[in-house]
């Protein structure tokens, strides 16, 4: 199906509509609703009356998912996903901070603003994507194309309670408009996981493949996309079939395939690629538009226009050193006084050899992520952005990899996924491996992998050690081994003269507590106590 296109001021004007509507939608992230304005209600009634306004609404909710608001939601995804693991630090040391480091050193509380804001916006979103789908369901337009709108939809849903659950747990499942003043309980997180599976199996029956689309609709949901995801969250739920299952599909769809070299991913102008299964695509240029991300400003050196947050950490560099992985390492992170990869200009910045840590403690590593980093010479003075990649073929290896590692029988599977990520990159992999050495194997390759794409917090949470430990007690707490390499062992420059931000980071994480964030503390009180909080938390 050839979908229409519509122009920036029709889609500006629908955002405004739509952001309107969603203010009258009970989400657990609102506050008590109020009489609606005169006439808003029939606004939204009466749009929905042909294909090109059902498409238009579509298009518009694409910007709630990597977010029409980066600093609430897509910031959260770094602050949470890495900088609370063993991957970054928070890095900016010029600057006050306190909510972040409250994040990353575990000393949150359900006041957090940075926790609360994220919760906001996944439910604004929420709120949108219902009302977009009770628009389109009774809309007069074709049954295919109907079915097409609302599969999108519940892709778009689907992620989005899948970043609620991995950060809170169970969580109020919201999936229609309802009278003002309701108030919806938590769910279980079996029950909303139960909900995203079942999102995502009615759209991947529905979608089409990516090959199927215009080259203009490649930023649209997919089946591929949807089968993705359904493994990934089957991953999470240790359903390791369905998970294996749903990889292998997409694995064996033949839509797919690695790009040939690791670094051709973080180039500024690779967008949409063999590799890539779902990305948001950001400049004006692309469909939707979204502005300029600023994201990429702030984990930059401020010695390069950039404002220095979510430095990676030596114990990172060390894990690919340690594995001889000096084309990850590279292409993962920026060091200061070293090449930058990919970069002509390097090591030649302005006339004086390039130095990412700036004079005065301004950065904690010296470290910064090259996966989003842009050469000076490509960036664009306005509009476009590198794309934000949310799931690419790599990653469905490593879910099939480590979905197989976990079944009996299935060790020549995991074995074959696993090597096809190590064989580009040049790394050999044992094909002896077999039990706990190839769960083992596959969990570092994850990291290696996917540093800095916003999962290695996740990871080490739902991973359980050969006594049924969660991992992420191994390397945080006052006996963890991130604490102890930081406090004890490291010898990193930069990092140990710089006290800014504190070496022993993770020193007061609880398993009891942190392996869930805070409900935030507003969302209970306008609830009147229907919604719960976490273990721990006050």
């Amino acid at each position: 199906m050839k979908l229409s296109i519509i122009n920036n001021s029709a889609f500006k004007a629908l955002r405004l509509m739509l952001a309107v509507a969603a203010l009258f939608l009970l989400a657990p992230a609102c506050k008590k609703i109020e009489q609606l304005p005169t006439g808003s209600s029939i606004v939204e009634e009466e749009y929905y009356t042909n294909l090109a306004q059902c498409n238009s609404s579509v298009q518009v909710a694409y910007t709630n998912i990597d977010y029409s608001s980066w600093w609430q939601t897509l910031n959260w995804r770094y602050l949470s996903g890495e900088a609370a693991s063993d991957n970054a630090w928070i890095g900016n040391t010029y600057q006050s901070h306190a909510t972040y480091d409250a994040v990353a050193h575990y000393t949150i509380d359900a006041a957090n603003d940075r926790c609360d804001a994220h919760w906001a916006m996944l439910y604004k979103g929420i709120g949108k994507f219902n009302s977009i789908i009770a628009g389109i369901q009774r809309a007069p337009i074709d049954e295919n194309s109907k079915k097409q709108f609302v599969a999108e939809l519940k892709f778009l849903r689907a992620w989005t309670y899948f970043d609620l659950v991995r950060n809170w747990g169970g969580v109020p499942i919201v999936l229609k408009i309802y009278p003002p003043g309701t108030r919806i309980a938590r769910s279980t997180a079996k029950e909303v996981y139960d909900l995203i599976i079942n999102d995502l199996t009615e759209a991947a029956g529905v979608l089409p493949k990516k090959s199927q689309y215009p080259a203009a609709d490649r930023f649209r949901a997919s089946k591929g996309a949807a089968l993705t995801l359904l493994a990934k969250a089957a991953l999470y739920k240790e359903d390791w079939a369905t998970a294996e299952a749903a990889a292998k599909l997409v694995i064996d769809m033949g839509e797919y395939d690695l790009e040939p070299s690791f670094g051709s991913l973080w180039a500024y102008t690779y967008r949409n690629g063999k590799e890539s299964i779902f990305e948001v695509q950001y400049g004006a240029s692309n469909n939707p538009p979204l502005p300029y991300n600023d994201f990429q400003k702030m984990l930059n050196s401020t010695n390069d226009a950039g404002w220095g947050y979510y430095s990676a950490t030596s114990d990172l560099e060390n894990a690919y050193k340690s594995e001889g992985d000096s084309i990850r390492l590279q292409w993962t992170i920026n060091r200061h006084n070293l090449p930058v990869a990919g970069d002509p200009d390097n090591p030649k910045f302005n006339g004086v050899p390039y130095a990412f840590f700036p004079s005065g403690q301004h950065s904690k590593s010296g470290r910064f992520s090259r996966k989003h980093y842009i050469p000076k010479k490509q960036r664009p003075t306005v509009g476009n952005a590198l794309n934000d990649k949310i799931l690419r073929f790599a990653d469905v290896l490593l879910i099939h990899a480590e979905a197989c590692a976990m079944q009996p029988g299935k060790t020549a599977d995991a074995l074959s996924s696993l090597r096809r990520i190590r064989d580009r990159v040049s790394l050999t992999t044992d094909m002896g491996l077999t039990g706990w050495d190839l769960i083992n194997a596959v969990r570092k390759e994850r990291r290696l992998e996917m540093a800095f794409e916003g999962d290695r917090l996740f990871d080490i949470r739902r991973w359980k050690d050969q006594s049924g430990q969660p991992v992420i007690s191994s390397i945080f707490g006052p006996n963890g081994s991130f604490v102890k390499y930081n406090t004890t062992l490291s010898t990193d420059s930069y990092e140990k003269t710089n006290p800014i931000e504190l070496q022993n980071k993770g020193i007061n994480f609880d398993p009891k507590v942190h392996l869930l964030w805070p409900i935030p503390a507003r969302e209970i009180t306008v609830s009147e106590g229907t919604v719960t909080q976490n273990p721990g938390y006050f």
